[in-house]
């Protein structure tokens, strides 16, 4: 029997942002997704734009303290996830056809190299040609920008997204450091850019196989969205 596998990518970049604070991966974004596709029987494997190593954010809340988290906590006793970390899979090794979802995890170093990465670029056009999930949560979701169809066409345009606000990144101190805005490009993508009105609090916009992220507290919630279309579609 085929075994039910969700790809999720995280970044690789630590490009420093506000009095060079050094970014990365904000843990919670994967790991929330992760702990609730794999209570569903998926399994996860985890890539990012070169391979390798992923960074994480602890500059805001240490290690330690975002291990308290419990799915955090649940993530780092699993070897093989807490190794993924060190050596994540590169994006351009990865086989399409061996996944029903791909997800896109935040933290600030995915606006330096999700949108950027060619090889990223081209694998997320292959999942959607391929009428597999697309899904991503916060800063995330900035790798579906420019990604286009096999017509060349923008695949955000017209569909209802959300993610990461500017509101939310000024309240982060972050909006002067960032090479762009989401929620301004998104929009200028023609994506119909939706957001809660109370910043960081949880949103998801669904629309056709695609499902989205405003932030971290989002996360659990695209995770089940993301098994609920899976079951429904039974794939």
């Amino acid at each position: 029997m085929r075994k039910k596998k969700i790809l999720a990518v995280a970044t690789n970049s630590n490009n420093a942002i506000g009095k060079g604070k050094p970014t990365g991966l904000w843990l919670s974004e994967l790991t929330h997704f992760v702990d609730i596709v794999m209570q569903a029987g998926y399994e996860v494997d985890i890539a990012s734009p070169s391979g390798g190593k992923i960074p994480l954010d602890i500059v805001r809340h240490s290690l330690d303290k975002q291990l308290k988290d419990k799915s955090n906590a649940m993530f780092m006793r699993i070897p093989r996830l807490k190794q993924a970390l060190e050596n994540s899979l590169a994006i351009s090794k990865i086989n399409v056809a061996d996944y029903q979802a791909i997800y896109l995890a935040g933290g600030h170093g995915a606006m330096f190299d999700f949108r950027q990465s060619e090889a990223l670029q081209n694998k997320l056009t292959d999942f959607y040609s391929s009428d597999k999930i697309l899904s991503g949560v916060c800063h995330g979701v900035a790798g579906f920008i420019d990604t286009k169809d096999q017509s060349g066409n923008r695949i955000v345009k017209n569909k209802k997204i959300t993610g990461f606000s500017n509101f939310e990144d000024k309240l982060a101190e972050a909006i002067e450091h960032l090479p762009f805005l989401l929620e301004t490009d998104l929009k200028n993508a023609g994506a119909i850019y939706r957001k809660n009105l109370i910043p960081f609090t949880s949103r998801i916009e669904t629309e056709h196989n695609f499902i989205t992220g405003q932030n971290p507290a989002s996360a659990k919630a695209v995770g089940k969205a993301v098994v609920k279309m899976l079951q429904a579609n039974k794939k």
